[in-house]
Formats: structure tokens, C-alpha cells, sequence
């Protein structure tokens, strides 16, 4: 077992690595929203995403890119999990972005800006090389 879980560590590449992450990041944000307790849900925020789809859509949604980002890790075709995973960051960004435009949530820009620099980080990381080579 030792063995195998070093030969899935060598294959892994910095492309892999951050896909672990953003796998890691994304599931966590659907159990978020998944299991948010009633007064998480109370709040602006999660009142406006509510309103646009139910809870369970979205976490869903994120957990699926989440299942994605952590499938393709190890793979070097890991364009479909790069794309979906800025799509989703962009998308919310929107989201958030069209919800404070419309006056709907004051500070919504702050969230937008976020998820914003979060897709540009994907975006960067989805330029570097493939081949599952790792740094020296």
C-alpha cells in the first residue's frame, strides 16, 4: 500500500497538486452550502443564491467540479476540470457582481473581486506545462 501511495505521489504534478486543492476547496464549499445551518442561511447572501436555485443545486454543482478537479488530478487531460473550475469561480463571481449592481447585496462587489482573483489563480495555474513534471 506504502508503495503505491509513493508511485501516485511521484506521478503527481504541480498541474495535479493544485487540482488536489481546488477539489479540496470546492467540496468544502458544497458542504457549505449543503449543510448550512439556519442562521447561515438567514443571511443576505445565502437568501439571494437561494432564491436563484435551492441550496441543494449549487452544492451539488460545486461538489461535481470538486469530483472533477480530484478525477483528472493525476491525469495530464485535465483541460475539462481547469475549464470547469474557472467557469464556476467566474459564474459566481457574476453572481455576486449582478446581486450588487442590482443593489441586492451592498458588498457583493467584495465577493465578485474574490472569486474573481480566485478564477485568475486557476487560470494560471491551468498555463503551466503539462507532463507531470515537478519542480526541482
Amino acid at each position: 500500500m506504502r508503495a503505491r501511495l509513493t508511485a501516485l505521489k511521484r506521478r503527481l504534478s504541480q498541474r495535479g497538486a493544485f487540482l488536489l486543492l481546488l477539489a479540496a476547496f470546492d467540496l468544502t464549499y458544497a458542504s457549505g452550502l449543503a449543510w448550512a445551518p439556519a442562521e447561515t442561511r438567514a443571511t443576505p447572501t445565502y437568501a439571494f443564491i437561494a432564491g436563484m436555485l435551492p441550496l441543494s443545486v449549487w452544492a451539488a454543482t460545486w461538489a461535481a467540479v470538486g469530483v472533477l478537479c480530484l478525477a483528472q488530478a493525476w491525469t495530464t487531460q485535465d483541460r475539462v476540470a481547469y475549464t470547469a473550475a474557472t467557469a464556476l469561480k467566474i459564474a459566481w463571481a457574476l453572481l455576486h457582481l449582478g446581486a450588487w449592481a442590482f443593489d441586492v447585496l451592498p458588498r457583493g462587489y467584495i465577493s465578485a473581486a474574490i472569486w474573481l482573483l480566485a478564477a485568475g489563480a486557476v487560470m494560471i495555474m491551468a498555463s503551466v506545462a503539462k507532463g507531470g513534471v515537478r519542480d526541482a
